[in-house]
């Protein structure tokens, strides 16, 4: 049962409201605000929003919604901590925008400048790539590249983070494709920590949070002073709500009126409220302007009226119904956050949100689209209908053709033949092993990443994760030499929906003898 219809007000009578409001209003009043907000938690089975709008100097709308945890049912408020996941890459932009108005660096410089033990997989990748590479996912690795090192609850060193990166193959050249890669930022980090002898969260709790007055924010969990007040995170099961686990990673955790002083920051040039320069013009303008294009997507173009997409530095950046649109999202397990603005209108909305959906960029959207249509796009509804034909389409998939039931045939190996150490360069251990009858998966980094593997056909099983949460069950097939033995073993995602930071296809995992 879905339980946000439990506390709210139907999804009929928001339909109903909504439909009225964004007809009647081109920009939406707290009521019609609320009806959104409301709606995206009944159909997109959300327990806890915090919603913030800001336009110039002033916060117009701040407000909690639902519910920290559906265990607790502690009220969602605006002191309510979210993780805010990758929008942590604008503070760090922000972070080395400090360094390069203090001269300290240069966003041309080179990487290997600061940190000498920094290898590509390419020598003369390694001696070209600078910090602006860092931050603009052109470094021509696939999508997600190594994730798995520190996904969904992995825990490498920057240390042992950078060592991994000459192991990991590009899928284009250098600079000439976008692919989202999340260690380079951690790679960026260590610069922060080199040029400023402090960890990159020290300097931006010092640097950035404190002088922005953001007391509810901090840059590690372990400098959270009042767990109480974190919202918990969830993930859909099989259409259930549940509870899952938190990786205590060193993301920014931060609450509503946090996250909205952070945006005032940008739209008031860099100044503090006190008109104090902060962070110069000239170094927002270099977050802000495009450096690696990106492809359009389809909805982009029927509904927003989008002509071009690009990354700048921690930032996204496209045209809006013909204005400049520029925001981040961020996602951790059961937690996905969105940040948007539009700086021609002087304004900006901020969603977090406690639940793995759509539902935090779908509210900044629409919001920001009323500031400038006389009909707005609701693009809740869109997805709340995108998520209703995705389902149709796994259920009748499962029926046509469900590839990871149990075959009734045993594999062709005796199953002892199967346990054994895996070893991948880049990754390091996984290890299956007998138990019972069965045979068992375990990911060395990773304890949510342990799980039974089922037989399907040949010597190709389906890992399922202990943790159904994780919705990323994998396929393995291991690879036989000559002489019947096993070498190794390959692995893939079942699901096309499995979030990309999960790159099993990225792993090479081969038997120690």
């Amino acid at each position: 049962m879905n339980y946000i219809k439990k506390s709210v007000i139907t999804g009929t009578i928001l339909s109903q409201l909504l439909l009225t409001s964004l007809c009647a209003s081109a920009k939406l009043k707290h009521e019609q605000i609320d009806a959104l907000v409301e709606k995206a938690q009944v159909e997109l089975n959300v327990p806890g929003i915090a919603l913030a709008i800001v336009k110039g100097d002033e916060v117009i709308h701040a407000k909690g919604y639902g519910v920290q945890s559906i265990d607790s049912n502690t009220p969602t408020s605006t002191d309510t901590l979210f993780q805010v996941g990758s929008i942590s890459k604008s503070f760090r932009t922000a972070a080395l925008s400090l360094l390069v108005d203090q001269n300290k660096i240069g966003w041309d410089d080179k990487v290997i400048d600061y940190l000498p033990h920094f290898r590509m997989y390419d020598p003369w990748v390694t001696q070209e790539f600078t910090i602006r590479d860092l931050l603009s996912h052109r470094s021509g690795l696939p999508l997600g590249a190594g994730d798995l090192l520190q996904w969904p609850d992995a825990r490498a060193t920057p240390d042992e983070i950078i060592k991994a990166l000459r192991y990991l193959k590009p899928e284009s050249s250098f600079r000439s494709e976008y692919a989202y890669d999340n260690l380079m930022y951690i790679v960026a980090e260590e610069i922060i920590r080199v040029v400023t002898r402090m960890p990159w969260h020290k300097y931006v709790e010092k640097a950035l949070i404190s002088p922005l007055q953001m007391t509810g924010c901090v840059a590690s969990p372990s400098r959270i002073s009042e767990p109480s007040k974190r919202a918990t995170a969830h993930m859909e099961v099989n259409g259930e709500l549940k509870t899952t686990f938190f990786k205590d990673d060193d993301l920014v955790n931060c609450d509503i009126l946090g996250m909205a002083k952070w945006a005032q920051l940008f739209l008031a040039k860099g100044k503090l409220p006190n008109g104090q320069v902060l962070i110069s013009e000239q170094q927002l303008q270099e977050m802000w302007k495009p450096v690696t294009l990106q492809k359009v997507p389809y909805m982009a173009k029927k509904y927003s009226q989008t002509h071009f997409q690009a990354y700048g530095l921690g930032w996204r950046l496209k045209d809006f119904h013909g204005h400049l649109h520029v925001s981040h999202g961020g996602a951790v397990q059961g937690m996905t956050s969105h940040i948007a603005f539009l700086p021609e209108k002087d304004l900006a909305v901020i969603a977090l949100t406690n639940q793995w959906s759509r539902a935090a960029q779908g509210l900044t959207a629409t919001i920001l689209e009323s500031y400038i249509e006389e009909q707005p796009t609701n693009y809740i509804d869109l997805y709340i209908e995108g998520n209703a034909r995705y389902k149709a389409y796994k259920k009748q998939q499962k029926n046509d053709s469900e590839p990871t039931s149990v075959n009734a045939a045993i594999p062709p190996l005796d199953i002892n033949q199967y346990a054994g150490t895996y070893h991948d360069d880049w990754y390091g251990k996984v290890y299956v092993k007998v138990s019972g009858p069965k045979l068992k998966i375990k990911f060395s980094r990773s304890e949510a990443l342990s799980g039974s593997l089922t037989h399907l056909e040949g010597n190709r099983f389906v890992a399922k994760w202990t943790d159904r949460t994780l919705n990323a069950d994998a396929y393995v097939n291991f690879e036989v030499d000559f002489k019947g033995s096993i070498t190794g073993l390959k692995m893939k995602a079942v699901s096309r929906s499995t979030d990309f930071s999960y790159n099993f296809h990225d792993l090479n995992l081969k038997k120690k003898l």
